[in-house]
């Protein structure tokens, strides 16, 4: 009979390990797998079904799941059933209990730590592996994936959300303290072997309940530790988000958690920021960097919401504190250096952090820098050191004779971008050589490595969209059109360079989403972002109204699907704009392993496309996000020192190897080709978390690409130096942005923020007439477009 029983017993777990079971809501239903993970959570909502997919049971990051990591060693345990809908794991004497439930009308977990061992538990890490699936490696499937798009902990709550490139947005929240999260990230491939790079993908999203410090602040500084017969119960919940504007008042109404809604993260010092707080009664303080706090004006818009507003007198980073006698939360404003200053230190970093001639045009980006400070600033004797320094790299690696590229002439981002470079030189010196040098290198490109559909390729692999190929290759066309008014040959080249480029965007429309990029294919930030940018660029350089809304619609279908990838709602300056790269610390700053590097210089990319959606749609969406979006990259200018950092690291604890010592084989002045792995230097071994990373190419003297950096000082050059906006919104209000607004009437008097700032763009819904630097215009209403100044896109 007991071996009936046993036998019984054992066919009931076996059962229970197979069998699919699923937990069911007013408006979700979450299927479970029979080894107790998550398959997929459906919402339905209006009659459409919202899929959150899981990893399937063989993929090793199924979950929810129970992990830790001590030692250096990741030891992952399986689920026991125990009670319908319950599971439990242990590992080392720490057994983790987990439920399925409906909190609150939300699927939820309840989860529970127990130290049952005899000495405290003290891992690195230990906690929940989600098993959402994030894995994002072919088209159309990662239109369905969710991206890790903000994850935030508070002292004493966690809140955060995933996103889809097709939009839809699942939130996150814990009302209990959760130490940290944590992503893992794939292994890509060996170069030199043994040694490993990182891949272009995410493998897994983790909360991690517990989390060694030193972390981040704001997060709980308690939780690293588990005492024997310590318990502690966290609940976590899966939100369905209905519009990301909605996450902060959903969140909040669900779990009580303060909230902070900041839609204007930076501004000019001495300007002002407003910003909401869901708390109810709470008290809220602003202080600058000194700990000094600011007067603040509140207004209560109802019940749980507080509209505050404050003014921050100098250039710096400025903490909210709000406190609802529970729990906190933190954010971070920022008012920032003027766009003259920040140039001219971005400049001083191109000299300090050499420009190496290399196989890789990172290396020498920060010419971008140096001659458009040197176009609106001059400096006569750092120009004059800076302009020989490229004319030496430039003799180095381009035949002068042949005009094209020495050394991996298949990498085209290296001759767009020196086409690019030309032309800023061009601009910043005027001398004509440098555009035929451009026009000569764009034939060359052309004729070389673009193929009969429009498409500028590496070989067998479209690269229109690494580095904007066609973009460089429009402003060089832009130049020429210039030239071109009095001089038949530069018009010619002009038609001739803007018809390839046109072609090879024209290319990118119709692939509808279905891109190619350098490296591991995956729904890649810049693959998205630069296709998005060259088709607003050239829809901008249309006349014909048709024409133009055809490149719009298509701009705007990809760089919304782009919105998963980018920080549009962490309340902190810092990071705001930024987009979540996290394959660069490896190259750039031969660091590892994977990092969020956001904003790094590639977070440039979207703001080129966010400011051309702007002058296409008039929508002040875009142009918010392209401020909020510069006001963040000015802080990778220390603004108390003048430095400059290579990017912000948004992952809150990384235990992080990087080269200490320079390559002893070259020098900065030396050829250097291919990626150095961080392991052929001296490494050493420490943590960072939330935080800028230094430069290293002052003392790196092999390839390093950290100068990508200056490519948000590029876009600064285009979009925010030398314009200021006005828009006029559906209530009319008139907001300012590069500039201050006095009106009277139907009168406008505008006044821009610095000197360089000559052209006026508006928005206006009503007829007024507009004063900006002593002229005068009359504009109707309806009017969108440059009231002062030129529109450099339709100068041909």
């Amino acid at each position: 009979m007991k071996k009936l029983f046993l036998l019984f017993v054992s066919c009931c777990l076996c059962w229970n390990l197979t069998a699919q079971t699923s937990l069911k809501g007013k408006n979700w239903e979450a299927r479970i797998s029979g080894n107790g993970c998550l398959e997929q959570i459906i919402f339905k909502t209006k009659g459409q079904n919202d899929t959150v997919p899981f990893f399937q049971k063989d993929n090793q990051h199924t979950g929810p799941s129970f992990y830790a990591v001590a030692d250096g060693k990741t030891t992952d345990a399986p689920w026991i059933p125990d009670g319908r809908l319950s599971y439990r794991a242990v590992i080392d004497g720490v057994e983790c209990r987990m439920s399925y439930k409906d909190w609150k009308g939300q699927p939820a977990l309840e989860v529970t730590l127990i130290n049952t061992g005899h000495v405290p538990f003290q891992p690195e890490k230990a906690g929940l592996r989600l098993g959402i699936d994030t894995y994002m490696d072919k088209y159309p499937d990662w239109f369905g994936k969710h991206f890790p798009t903000l994850m935030r902990n508070e002292k004493n709550h966690f809140f955060g959300y995933l996103q889809t490139p097709s939009g839809h947005t699942l939130g996150i929240v814990s009302p209990q303290p959760v130490a940290s999260w944590s992503v893992e990230y794939n292994l890509g491939y060996q170069d030199p072997a043994p040694h490993w790079f990182m891949g272009h993908r995410i493998e897994s999203l983790n909360l991690d309940l517990l989390n060694a410090l030193p972390l981040p602040e704001h997060h709980p500084q308690n939780l690293w530790t588990l005492r024997q017969g310590e318990s502690k119960t966290w609940t976590i919940a899966f939100v369905n988000i209905r519009k990301p504007d909605e996450l902060e008042e959903t969140l909040h109404r669900l779990s009580g958690i303060p909230m902070l809604r900041i839609p204007e993260t930076t501004c000019r010092p001495g300007g002002q920021l407003t910003f909401d707080v869901l708390a109810g009664n709470a008290r809220t303080t602003v202080r600058n960097d000194r700990g000094e706090e600011l007067k603040l004006t509140s207004e209560r818009l109802d019940g749980h919401t507080q509209r505050i507003t404050c003014t921050l007198p100098e250039t710096g980073l400025y903490t909210i504190s709000v406190d609802d006698g529970q729990r906190q939360a933190e954010g971070i404003l920022s008012a920032h250096a003027s766009w003259k200053r920040t140039l001219e230190q971005a400049r001083q970093g191109a000299w300090k952090y050499h420009q190496k001639a290399t196989s890789h045009i990172e290396s020498w980006y920060g010419f971008y820098s140096a001659f458009l400070a040197a176009q609106y600033f001059p400096d006569k004797e750092l120009d004059r050191k800076l302009r020989q320094r490229f004319d030496y790299l430039f003799t180095l690696l381009h035949d002068t004779i042949k005009m094209e590229p020495k050394f991996y002439s298949s990498r085209i981002q290296n001759t767009s971008g020196t086409i690019n470079l030309l032309v800023k030189k061009y601009h910043a010196y005027k001398d004509p050589e440098d555009l035929r040098k451009a026009s000569r290198l764009a034939d060359w490109l052309i004729n070389t490595w673009q193929r009969k559909d429009g498409a500028y390729v590496n070989h067998n692999i479209i690269y229109t969209s690494v580095i904007y190929v066609a973009k460089n290759i429009l402003e060089l066309a832009l130049a020429e059109y210039e030239l071109g008014k009095d001089n038949a040959e530069w018009e010619q080249a002009a038609e001739r360079h803007y018809a390839s480029a046109r072609r090879a965007i024209d290319q990118l429309v119709a692939s509808q989403g279905d891109f190619e990029t350098e490296g591991e294919l995956t729904f890649e930030d810049g693959m998205i972002s630069c296709s998005a940018l060259q088709i607003g660029m050239l829809g901008l350089m249309q006349k014909d109204a048709q024409t133009r809304a055809h490149y719009t619609e298509a701009m705007l279908d990809i760089l919304e699907s782009h919105d998963c990838l980018t920080q549009l709602r962490v309340p902190d300056a810092r990071r705001r704009g930024g987009t979540m790269r996290y394959w660069e610390a490896q190259y750039d700053v031969q660091m590892l392993p994977n990092m969020f590097n956001s904003p790094h210089g590639w977070s440039g990319w979207r703001a080129y496309a966010t400011y051309y959606a702007y002058l296409l749609t008039g929508e002040e969406r875009w142009l918010r996000e392209t401020y909020n979006a510069m006001g963040a990259f000015s802080n990778l200018i220390d603004y108390r020192t003048g430095d400059l950092r290579w990017a912000f690291v948004v992952d809150p604890y990384l235990r992080v190897r990087q080269t200490c010592s320079a390559d002893t084989h070259v020098t900065a002045d030396s050829l250097s080709f291919g990626n150095p792995h961080p392991d052929l230097y001296d490494t050493r071994r420490f943590i960072i978390g939330e935080q800028y990373v230094n430069m290293i190419s002052d003392w790196q003297t092999v390839n390093t690409q950290d100068n990508d950096v200056h490519e948000v000082f590029k876009f600064m050059g285009e979009a925010m130096l030398t314009n200021a906006f006005v828009v006029e919104r559906p209530d009319g209000t008139l907001a300012g942005y590069n500039c201050r607004i006095s009106r009277k009437g139907n009168a406008l008097e505008v006044e821009a923020d610095e000197r360089q700032m000559v052209n006026l763009h508006c928005n206006l819904r009503h007829a007024y007439t507009v004063k900006f630097r002593g002229k005068s215009r009359k504009t109707e209403a309806g009017f969108m477009g440059w009231a002062f100044g030129t529109d450099i896109y339709l100068n041909h």
